[in-house]
């Protein structure tokens, strides 16, 4: 795969709009082994297979996927940050949103090393309700 840092987050954060699958895939071929992804309101992870069983975990909550939508993208040495907009896809297309986010990723040769991910919990709580 290759490319750029910033190539790597589009990568990841595009595969979270092709499905659970893809976004698993995308987790498991990006993040180092150590990798620790924090999400306000969430349990953190570690490494690609605890990220990808965290997004196994979105059907159960009746969505299947997560639509990004890029405001800013800031890559600068081995961190690049984005300010996005996501969206919560169920199977019938209809989205939940919008959550605005702002992530940091690490990354130490090619793989995210550290996924910082920041938003308001509150929003949290649409997630949960119909």
């Amino acid at each position: 795969m290759g490319g750029s840092n910033e190539d790597v987050i589009r990568a990841v954060l595009t595969a979270w709009g092709e499905g659970i699958e893809a976004a698993q895939a995308a987790t498991r071929a990006h993040f180092a082994e150590d990798c620790r992804w924090e999400q306000t309101g969430l349990p953190t992870t570690t490494g690609g297979e605890e990220a990808a069983q965290l997004l196994g975990t979105m059907p159960g909550m009746g969505f299947s996927g997560i639509d990004v939508d890029f405001r800013n993208v800031v890559a600068a040495g081995d961190v690049v940050c984005t300010e996005r907009v996501d969206w919560m896809v169920r199977p019938d297309g209809s989205r939940v949103g919008p959550l605005p986010v702002v992530g940091v990723t690490e990354f130490r040769n090619g793989k995210i090393s550290s996924w910082r991910e920041y938003f308001d919990s509150a929003n949290l709580a649409l997630l949960s309700s119909d």
